[in-house]
């Protein structure tokens, strides 16, 4: 079964016989191709005495399988100046590699002997690779404040949880807990492999089928429901140069009808330079010199908020501006020439993003593990362009409210005396 997208006829998706769905986009300009297989599980599916296993196993992919060691996996394809890497997610984990078009076949190769074929050797080493990387999280506080504000918000549910996991849930995962966990999510009807580049189409076909054609499936997990959001604020005391803060409201979901609007609002107040709250904060104020909006959507539940780091002197007076930059957006319609002016800057940057292949490889992935198809370009602008005032207000008067709220904060507390939120 093939399905060929609107935007642009050489992107086709096709479904094995074993459930596997392959999406490729030929690019014959290009001179790299970027291939990845991505499985539909993360933190979110975590249970709680094993929270950070989708990334420890991220990791073990790459230490052997047995016919290559560490060095064999990733040398034929950095020798030939491409890219072999991997991430994991709240509700997906990808491994994907980057090479000239001519090496692409060995590209997919490797990819495939890493998730088919892997030892999961020098556990205990990795281990405390990862234990460096879950204490080197909690010393960046821009990390460590994003942390506490989804832990905040979702509180009690693995998607408020640690994509990393914790010291002491790393400490005792097993053996045994990573091939179960492989077993229950690692299945055909749960991956995507997706390609977008400069390569054969028929070739290319005809490997991932002979690679991926033969994995067997069986059904997967019930996945956990939605989270009770909660409100609420946090303050984590360290003595350091900077309070580190994040507002948290409820976003979208990734089926939410709205997600358009909550793109435009997030675009609006802090996604750029010439963003309300960059421009009250840092340009009018001088208060602060990174200060953005970000918004997150998942199949549950979502996140829409506001991050800052600002001189603890600064903190209560850039909250209190912050706060009324949103009190705006709430209570007054957003202009229509503003409104435009976001409108494209989302445009923008989403057609100039697809100039890279990792995005359009990344770009067809998610749509289909979140749509099951690829949602066109076409369809995107169209969304974005029936975003009126009235749904920016109908929106911003939902979301931004007191009950709604989380805080989170990262910083000297004697400076971050919040005791309830000014909304």
């Amino acid at each position: 079964m093939s399905e060929k997208n609107s935007y642009d006829d050489d992107a086709v998706t096709v479904m094995l016989d074993n459930g596997l769905t392959v999406a490729f986009e030929h690019l014959p300009y290009a001179h790299s191709a970027t291939a990845g297989l991505w499985i539909k599980t993360g933190s979110a599916n975590e249970p709680e005495t094993a929270c950070g296993i989708s990334h420890f196993l991220e990791h073990l992919f790459f230490k052997g399988t047995p016919t290559r060691n560490a060095r064999q996996i990733i040398e034929p394809i950095e020798s030939r100046g491409g890219h072999l890497n991997a991430f994991t997610s709240r509700e997906y984990t990808c491994v994907y590699t980057k090479t000239l078009d001519r090496h692409i076949a060995t590209g997919i190769e490797i990819l495939a002997d890493v998730i088919k074929n892997s030892t999961f050797a020098e556990m205990n080493k990795e281990r405390n690779v990862i234990l460096e990387e879950i204490a080197t999280i909690e010393d960046v506080p821009e990390d460590f404040v994003h942390e506490l504000l989804a832990l905040r918000m979702w509180p009690g549910h693995p998607l408020g949880r640690s994509v990393s996991g914790y010291a002491e849930t790393v400490a005792t995962i097993g053996m045994q807990d990573i091939r179960q966990y492989y077993a229950d999510w690692y299945q055909p009807a749960n991956m995507v492999f997706s390609i977008a580049g400069n390569f054969d189409i028929d070739a290319v076909m005809k490997q991932v089928a002979e690679e991926f054609g033969s994995l067997e499936g069986k059904p997967l997990l019930p996945r956990p429901g939605p989270p009770t959001l909660a409100s609420g604020i946090g303050i984590a005391d360290r003595d350091i140069g900077q309070n580190h803060f994040c507002f948290g409201f409820p976003g979208p979901t990734v089926a939410d009808e709205r997600r358009y609007m909550f793109d435009i609002l997030w675009s609006t107040l802090g996604g750029g330079s010439t963003s309300r709250l960059f421009q009250r904060i840092r340009e009018d104020e001088g208060l602060a010199y990174s200060i953005y909006t970000f918004n997150s959507a998942y199949i549950t539940s979502g996140m829409f908020g506001v991050y800052a780091a600002v001189a603890p002197e600064s903190f209560g007076r850039t909250v209190s501006l912050a706060f009324e930059e949103i009190r705006k957006l709430r209570d007054q319609d957003v202009p229509p020439e503003e409104l435009e002016l976001n409108r494209e800057h989302l445009k923008g940057s989403m057609l100039m993003a697809l100039e890279s292949t990792f995005n359009r490889m990344q770009r067809m992935a998610k749509s289909m593990m979140y749509y099951g198809r690829l949602v066109s370009l076409e369809e995107i602008v169209a969304s974005l362009d029936a975003v009126t005032p009235d749904h920016m207000a109908a929106l911003a008067r939902d979301i931004f409210q007191p009950d709604k709220c989380s805080v989170a904060a990262v910083g000297p507390a004697e400076h971050a005396p919040m005791t309830e939120i000014e909304l």
